[in-house]
């Protein structure tokens, strides 16, 4: 945590020393206004301190975050080039064991530009990607013991709709209409629903309670609910008609009394940390049939481990994609191998979301975009 705390102050100084200080043909006045934009923009994470928010949720709104998220990731994509042209120019000194040598001068004002005008697209196109409307993802998934009434059975997965300060109630207007158009027989929501409290969002989040599905909206809670104040916004869903799961399983049945399939889902498994349950898998299956499919919603793919027998399809959120090339690698490290998309793991199924919005902290996509993820069943 502290590395976090310090790390924008260092890049802060790296721009400042060893890109915009070197530079021959530009004037004091232009070298100032380059610190301020890229030197200040590399602080993005303090603005809190103006806005009354924090490092979760800056509490900015729409176009005041556009703005300073594309100055702060333009910043960051500056500090990589220009780290990646000193260990360029490094390997070449050592090479060819001379100090004075390099490929790419940092007095250059032709190079200054480049990359400067190669950190300023990268990050405006990642924001306006993070910002932009979630695409349609379908999958069609073959579930062995499915009931032949349940063959064809439609479901949407929302996940970290990260509702806050910079959304707009269109953007959660649009997400609804396009889900209950497709007439879903399930809603399956895998959390991060809020940034915020709900005097805060209300006018936003209640929006959330006009989807509608054949048998149901259910959902699990991610780790931001834990930051925004769990048990009330749990306690809002339901009484809107969204159904949590928290260590908890229902038996879907159709309008005869058939049942189809076990929907099951689990607390964020983190909750312990805030005095919590802890997430417990055998409790969410406690209730079910077991001679009928299961479909598990956890936040956090890395439980999917723990799945394997006991899950035909888990559904997951949390890593939003990855964000980006290099970052996507790691995130898939840190979360048992999962990222994005769909993954075999024997019996079970998993589907990472994307995420159907971002999240205020880190608005940024490069490649994977937002997405609302339809899922048909099959025999």
């Amino acid at each position: 945590m502290l590395a976090f705390k310090i790390f924008p102050f260092i890049q802060a100084l790296v721009i400042i020393l060893c890109f915009i200080l070197p530079l021959k043909k530009v004037s004091l006045k232009y070298k100032i206004l380059l610190a301020i934009i890229f030197g200040l923009g590399s602080l993005k994470q303090y603005i809190y301190i103006f806005s009354g928010g924090d490092m979760m949720d800056p509490k900015l709104s729409r176009y005041p975050a556009i703005f300073f998220d594309t100055i702060y990731f333009s910043s960051i994509f500056l500090f990589l080039l220009t780290l990646i042209r000193m260990i360029i120019n490094g390997v070449y000194k050592l090479s060819r064991l001379n100090p004075g040598k390099f490929i790419i001068p940092a007095q250059s004002t032709r190079y200054a530009a480049l990359f400067l005008l190669i950190a300023c697209l990268i990050g405006g196109r990642a924001v306006f990607n993070g910002f932009a409307p979630p695409v349609d993802k379908f999958y069609e998934i073959t579930v062995k013991n499915l009931p032949s009434e349940a063959n064809d059975l439609r479901i949407v997965e929302l996940a970290d709709l990260h509702i806050s300060a910079p959304t707009i109630p269109s953007e959660i207007e649009d997400i609804v209409k396009r889900v209950n158009e497709t007439e879903p027989d399930l809603i399956l929501i895998a959390g991060d629903f809020v940034d915020g409290t709900i005097e805060e969002l209300d006018y936003m989040t209640k929006i959330l309670f006009n989807l509608k599905a054949k048998y149901g909206v259910y959902a699990v809670s991610g780790n931001h609910e834990l930051y925004s104040g769990y048990k009330n916004w749990i306690e809002y869903f339901e009484k809107g008609g969204i159904k949590f799961l928290e260590n908890d399983g229902v038996i879907i049945r159709n309008e005869k009394d058939v049942p189809l399939l076990n929907v099951c889902g689990v607390i964020d498994i983190s909750a312990h940390r805030f005095n919590l349950p802890e997430a417990d898998i055998q409790k969410a299956l406690a209730n079910t049939d077991r001679n009928l499919p299961t479909i598990f919603m956890s936040h956090q793919p890395k439980l999917a481990n723990q799945l394997k027998d006991k899950s035909d399809l888990t559904l997951c959120g949390h890593t939003h994609g990855g964000l980006m090339p290099g970052l996507k690698q790691i995130v898939a490290k840190v979360n048992g191998g999962y990222v994005s998309g769909l993954y075999n793991t024997g019996r079970q199924r998993v589907i990472v979301s994307n995420g159907t919005r971002i999240w205020a902290g880190a608005p940024l996509r490069l490649h994977d975009p937002s997405q609302i993820v339809y899922v048909t069943l099959k025999q």
